[in-house]
């Protein structure tokens, strides 16, 4: 029997597009999605999957407090934190809440596929983007912080690099290299591209 795993996320292209994904994937099956916190704790009851592909926000509910019911009901029922974006604070809260893996949604299929089955089989997963953000001095605070990728994004940036440009440099596609740039104007309260890399040379970042 495979790895069943049940998908939390309140965007239906996530869930119906990880679901139809993993038909062709030998080893997981996905028993069940839900929309909302309180329909994933339904199903979650009824289905007992092994493993809850879960994201941070949702409608009803933030998935560090689902997490941390899944946990008091259903000790051995793993769950992976799976998001667009996440800072320290928030990471943070999901470890303590006893989450057994935290991953972007910028992550390769082959190491979700991969991370399903080290979950499910008792290991620990940490997104590579997240693992030298987690040792950083700004855990002390929870203030957010950029991902090893998001760094190497806003030095690209500085140089004038334009989006074609540096999912070219590092072999990654426009989408992803878009979702990053996001993700950097949030953490780094930036209207635009250019007010981003003025943050990261001020925060120290980015060296002239």
């Amino acid at each position: 029997m495979g790895v069943r795993v049940l998908i939390v996320d309140d965007h239906p292209v996530v869930c119906e597009g990880f679901s139809q994904l993993f038909e062709y994937v030998d080893g997981i099956d996905v028993v069940g999605t839900a929309a909302t916190g309180r329909e994933a704790m339904e199903r979650i009851d009824m289905l007992v999957p092994d493993v809850v592909l879960l994201d941070l926000h949702l409608p009803d509910a933030d998935g560090v407090t689902v997490a941390g019911r899944v946990r008091a009901r259903h000790p051995d029922v793993r769950i992976v934190i799976f998001t667009a974006g996440a800072d320290l604070a928030e990471i943070r809260k999901a470890r303590a809440a006893g989450v057994d893996g935290v991953l972007l949604k910028t992550v390769p299929v082959a190491e979700l596929i991969r991370a399903l089955r080290d979950v499910a089989d008792g290991r620990q997963v940490v997104d590579r983007d997240l693992v030298g953000s987690l040792s950083t001095p700004d855990e002390e605070t929870g203030a957010a912080v950029l991902s090893e990728r998001e760094l190497e994004v806003l030095s690209l940036l500085a140089k004038g690099m334009t989006n074609k440009n540096v999912a070219a440099d590092l072999f990654i596609s426009r989408a992803t290299v878009k979702t990053h740039i996001e993700n950097l104007l949030r953490k780094l309260d930036a209207n635009d591209r250019a007010a981003a890399v003025a943050e990261g040379f001020r925060r120290g970042l980015l060296r002239g």
